[in-house]
């Protein structure tokens, strides 16, 4: 009987048409998808962040509608000074291991729009967008110059150099320091050009943050540096924020307010004429936010807006009009994110939007609106959880336009006068791609990619097992699979769960939550399993009632929607309930993790990857929204850890964590791994030294998505 099942497995893998190292070596065949897509302020340049090769190292490029001419304006990747490299370069070995160049992650496009201005391993570079000339480094220096920010007179260059403000003035050629503070007073943590450029916002972090050692075991020496870490229960960080002229003068402190300066939110926005800033904040409790607008000269604020949640309040987008006269805010005091509208003076909110549907629902899929003229542009669930719509409205609420077409994913932005629309668009069958109006600038998948045979995917639903509300989720059927019909022989299954929480998966893109995930659920498909993906509570896309579902009890009515997911696959007569697995990374690990814990029998095998497995571990900000704090509800946190109840464990668990993981801690696993051993449990474990939260390096995604794979062949093809 042992030969026949390996025999079997044998057969259903040789059915896989690519392998994994094929599939998880860069390039990808899937290509690597535009980021960061902006326009400029003035006139019609769009600029993006893309590699054509599928590869990992991202260039900038500017796209120019009015001629229809694509520029690619770097080629870095060749780079490597000596005076830049890190101590892992350094390392006689970590210099084998190193991850694959990002390249940028950032840039600032002109006010023209005909000059960008970037950092690249520390150093200043300057690129005019028609593409005439290469790159003009401004730097070369061992101290790190970032976040370069064009003045909006275009003169000045503005960026951050050992922890202050600089500015470089062309006209003059001269450095400025703009800021002076001592390191007593704090950290910078960002900093902003007013839009007439006469002063600029900054931001300080207040006193020493909490900081956690980062072993690193893969070095000729073992280094263990620190890094700014909360844990559940702390604070937040006190951030002080303040105007200053460009010119030089003395810093204007920005009230914090009778909330005081540790609160979460993001740092105040300048509004169009450079009069007023406006910050959304939320409570250190997390059950209030406010709205407030400053006056950049006095650095006083009013309370524009306030709205409380017995839960907990979502981070939302608040700006100002274009003539400053109004506030314009995201907010789901009805229950769902939608659109409105009060006076810079406050008083009672304008709904703008209403409907069972969401605006901007929290997650990368959409990008903030803008109100541009009459127009309030803005993305939405509204035709479907499962899709993202762009659409404009007038700032009164009416003349409600859906300006996207196709279906799946659809991302806009606008440019500066309206006439434009830059375009990411993706659906079953096509990762992301850019387009401008009609014109398609990017085309990601290399050619291959429509040589693999992807999965059938099927959109279904199913009541949870904890409360019978309906669940969405997507399935992935496997070569002669039939989801409907109960004759055939059954079939093995997995279900994935998704991370972050707050998130979402069901959707009509291909990749949807994350890419090589994704592919490597398709491989299993191909190899004869099910795979069932779901949105379980907490999940994006469906509501505040639905994304507050899981308060104080992580693990609990979520678990009971992925349980109602098992009781949907043995519904359809055709899946084997005894060979039916489990997997996830970071919350899918958790909730991979509490599956095995907390229902045993259910799913004959696991892997858990990068999960969180006591969440009095975790950070402040996220455990405090769903836990509040140790000190408040410990039994929250017992309930909703995992290793309270890993003494239930009866099934096959796999522990799969990257060692320096500065998201979910290697502690996590060491901890649960040590407690299991104690409790005399069977079980598996792989560590992988050099990788953090997410996985990067090919060999890497080669040899966990193999280890996960063989593991559910060992324990589900064969019973």
């Amino acid at each position: 009987m042992r030969l026949l099942a390996i025999l079997a497995a044998t057969t259903a893998l040789a059915a896989e048409p690519w392998p994994l190292e094929r599939l998880f070596t860069r390039p990808f065949a899937w290509g690597t998808s535009p980021e960061r897509v902006a326009w400029s302020k003035q006139g019609h340049t769009l600029a993006f962040l893309w590699n054509a090769s599928g590869r990992r190292f991202l260039d900038l490029y500017a796209y120019h509608p009015d001629s229809r001419k694509l520029v690619r304006l770097t080629d870095l990747e060749g780079i490597d000074d000596e005076i830049n490299r890190g101590d892992a370069e350094k390392d006689p070995i970590q210099k084998n291991y190193l991850m694959p160049k990002v390249g940028l992650s950032d840039f600032d496009l002109s006010a023209d729009g005909r000059r960008a201005a970037f950092s690249y391993q520390g150093d200043l570079y300057l690129v005019a967008t028609d593409g005439a000339t290469p790159p003009l480094r401004l730097t070369k220096t061992r101290a790190a110059e970032t976040n370069p920010r064009i003045s909006p007179d275009l003169n000045q260059l503005a960026f951050r150099r050992d922890g202050q403000v600089f500015v470089l003035d062309f006209a003059r050629s001269s450095l400025i320091q703009v800021t002076a503070f001592e390191a007593s007073e704090g950290t910078l943590v960002s900093y902003a050009w007013s839009p007439d450029g006469r002063r600029m916002r900054y931001s300080l972090r207040a006193g020493r943050s909490r900081t956690m050692p980062l072993p690193n075991y893969s070095g000729r020496l073992v280094r263990a540096p620190e890094f700014p870490r909360t844990v559940a229960g702390d604070d937040p960080l006190e951030i002080r924020h303040f105007v200053i002229p460009t010119a030089g003068g003395k810093p204007v402190p920005l009230e914090p307010g009778d909330w005081g300066g540790k609160v979460w939110g993001a740092p105040p926005d300048w509004s169009d004429d450079s009069r007023l800033l406006i910050r959304s904040v939320i409570h250190p409790k997390h059950k209030m936010r406010r709205i407030l607008v400053f006056d950049a000269a006095t650095g006083k604020a009013a309370k524009v807006f306030e709205e409380n949640d017995p839960q907990w309040v979502t981070a939302s987008f608040a700006g100002f009009s274009p003539d400053s006269r109004h506030v314009f805010f995201l907010s789901e005091r009805d229950g769902w994110m939608h659109l409105y509208r009060v006076p810079v003076e406050g008083g009672e909110p304008t709904q703008l939007t209403l409907g069972h549907w969401e605006i901007n629902p929290g997650e990368r899929l959409s990008l903030e609106p803008q109100w541009i003229g009459d127009f309030i542009y803005y993305g939405s669930t509204e035709g479907g959880a499962s899709e993202r719509h762009f659409h404009r409205i007038r700032a009164d609420g009416s003349d409600k336009v859906r300006l996207s077409s196709k279906p799946g994913i659809n991302v806009g932005a606008v440019s500066a006068d309206g006439k434009h629309i830059a375009w990411l668009l993706a659906d079953l069958s096509s990762p992301f791609d850019l387009y401008v109006d009609d014109h398609r600038l990017t085309t990601s998948p290399l050619p291959a990619f429509r040589e693999y045979p992807w999965p059938e995917t099927r959109l279904v639903s199913f009541p949870s097992r904890h409360d019978g509300k309906t669940v969405q989720a997507k399935i992935l059927l496997p070569p002669g699979y039939r989801l409907d019909d109960r004759g055939q022989k059954p079939r093995p299954a997995v279900l994935f769960i998704h991370g972050a929480g707050y998130a979402t998966s069901v959707l009509r893109q291909w990749g949807s939550y994350h890419e090589h995930r994704f592919v490597f659920n398709c491989h299993l498909a191909n190899q004869g399993y099910v795979v069932l993906d779901l949105d379980y509570r907490g999940s994006s896309g469906y509501g505040r009632e639905w994304r507050t579902g899981v308060y104080l009890h992580l693990g609990g009515p979520d678990l009971g929607d992925v349980l109602g997911g098992v009781d949907y696959l043995r519904s359809l007569g055709n899946i084997d309930p005894r060979r039916i697995g489990i997997w996830g990374v970071s919350y899918g690990g958790f909730m991979t993790n509490m599956a095995l814990f907390l229902a045993p029998g259910v799913f004959r095998a696991g892997a858990s990857w990068a999960a969180v497995n006591d969440w009095e571990n975790y950070n402040a900000w996220y455990t405090g929204e769903r836990l509040t704090t140790p000190q408040e509800h410990p039994e929250a946190y017992r309930r909703s850890s995992p290793i309270h109840f890993s003494g239930n464990l009866k099934d096959k668990l796999l522990v799969v964590h990257g060692m320096v993981d500065n998201n979910v801690l290697f502690q996590d696993a060491v901890q649960l791994t040590e407690k299991l051993i104690h409790e005399g449990k069977d079980f598996a474990h792989i560590f992988y030294p050099e990788e953090s939260h997410g996985f990067v390096r090919d060999e890497t995604l080669v040899d966990s998505f193999r280890r996960t794979a063989e593991w559910f062949d060992r324990h589900l093809r064969a019973q």
